[in-house]
């Protein structure tokens, strides 16, 4: 396929091979696969999608290229990333990585760590992210100085949103609550209040004071919950019964939920059918988890530390993948790009029709901030976010799909081809 000038505005693009989930369920099929696709663009948005016609001769033609709409990035710590340098754990497992964290972060003045979360937000838009959301660690009931410095980051073309990821302690007096929540509400758009919910802190007072205080500040919530895998978790069992007996008026993402893979299938299938009819969003985050759950020196890890996501999507939970930590003491790895964490999860928790189908997983918008448009991200209005892989084939991908285009709000603004085995970024 031609390629246009970088920052071109572009028309729209043509005979683009979307995935199923993205399109609309009369969309008509051929051997089995979707029609390609005509998107048109329009000061910035979606004007239109339709099966594609060979006069559109004003648009890009993709050649059949697979598409997707713009990535996201549902859970990610931009406070502690590339960190891993300076900040190495004495031992394997959550509570070793955190020890060496709490070590790390008094290096944490505001120029270090405007560099390092610029740092990451800039891969991530390379990727074609365009929605990220970054837990920041608070380690007293006042906002830390990484809650503020983050406000100030800005990337072009990428939404950023912060979660206050406050150790459940901290909720157990309620005034406290109050006045933590308070301090999210009033600091600015696209702020969430979330908590550290594990078995070494369960509270289940603190527990409703955290619900009753998002509650009452208009607040949606993302918690870190039950990040173990011990049959003993109490957070998502405790969450499920109180939203059956209490409204809550935000949405609800809940992290993690390792201990689901661990505890009996019953009660997971209790839990998992509470959750959808709340509408909670269930995100799995698959690299940094299989490094620290069932973690011995020495030892192979017999258990996956992922969440029952099959039987979430199954259930009817809505359901997301996130990078987690990069870098740090929690995963020494990691790169921002949702195609490697999707890959991750496919060898981890066995995925199929991985295009078509669980590339939802990376790219759906709505799921993640509980909008009440649900649908595909394509529908018409909606923002020109693209990205292209040239190359790559439903049947490998992700794999061997590093190479791609990024379309934001309607203008090419990342390209990353492979030539002659090197990668070049403009």
């Amino acid at each position: 396929m031609s390629m246009p000038m970088a920052q071109t505005q572009l028309n729209g693009i043509s005979n683009a091979r979307l995935p199923v989930w993205a399109l609309p369920a009369d969309w008509p099929m051929h051997h089995g696969e979707p029609l390609t696709a005509d998107i048109g663009f329009a000061d910035g948005m979606i004007s239109s999608l339709s099966p594609t016609k060979s006069s559109q001769c004003a648009l890009w033609n993709l050649d059949g290229a697979l598409v997707l709409p713009g990535l996201i990035e549902p859970h990610a710590h931009l406070d502690k990333t590339f960190t891993i340098g300076r900040s190495r754990p004495a031992g394997p497992g959550l509570l070793a990585a955190i020890d060496a964290m709490q070590q790390d972060r008094w290096h944490w003045n505001a120029q270090d760590i405007h560099q390092r979360a610029a740092q990451g937000l800039a891969r991530a838009a390379a990727h074609g992210v365009s929605h990220l959301r970054t837990h920041i660690d608070w380690f007293d009931a006042t906002a830390p100085a990484a809650w503020l410095e983050m406000a100030k980051l800005e990337q072009p073309g990428v939404t950023l949103e912060r979660v206050a990821l406050v150790p459940l302690v901290f909720f157990a007096d309620a005034a406290t609550a109050d006045a933590i929540a308070q301090a999210v509400a009033h600091s600015g758009e696209h702020g969430l209040l979330g908590g550290f919910i594990h078995s070494s802190n369960w509270d289940p007072a603190a527990m409703e004071n955290l619900m009753l205080s998002a509650a009452r500040w208009h607040l949606n919530l993302d918690l870190h919950i039950d990040e173990e895998l011990g049959k003993t978790a109490n957070g998502l069992v405790w969450l499920a019964e109180y939203l059956s007996n209490h409204e809550f008026p935000g949405h609800i993402c809940c992290s993690h939920g390792c201990a689901l893979a661990s505890g009996g299938e019953q009660q997971a299938k209790q839990v998992l059918a509470l959750l959808a009819k709340q509408r909670v969003t269930l995100i799995a985050l698959p690299m940094t988890n299989l490094l620290l759950q069932d973690a011995v020196v020495g030892r192979t890890p017999r258990q996956r530390g992922i969440t029952l996501l099959k039987e979430a999507q199954t259930a009817g939970v809505p359901t997301l993948l996130g990078c987690d930590n990069v870098q740090d003491a929690f995963c020494p790895a990691g790169s921002y790009d949702p195609l490697d964490t999707l890959t991750c999860g496919m060898f981890a928790a066995q995925l199929e029709d991985v295009f078509d189908q669980q590339s939802r997983l990376i790219c759906d918008l709505a799921v993640l901030t509980g909008a009440t448009r649900a649908g595909s991200p394509l529908v018409v209005g909606n923002a020109a976010n693209i990205v292209i892989f040239p190359g790559s084939d439903r049947f490998t991908w992700p794999l061997n799909s590093a190479a791609r285009l990024v379309i934001n709000h309607g203008k090419l603004i990342y390209q990353r081809m492979w030539d002659q085995e090197h990668i070049n970024e403009s």
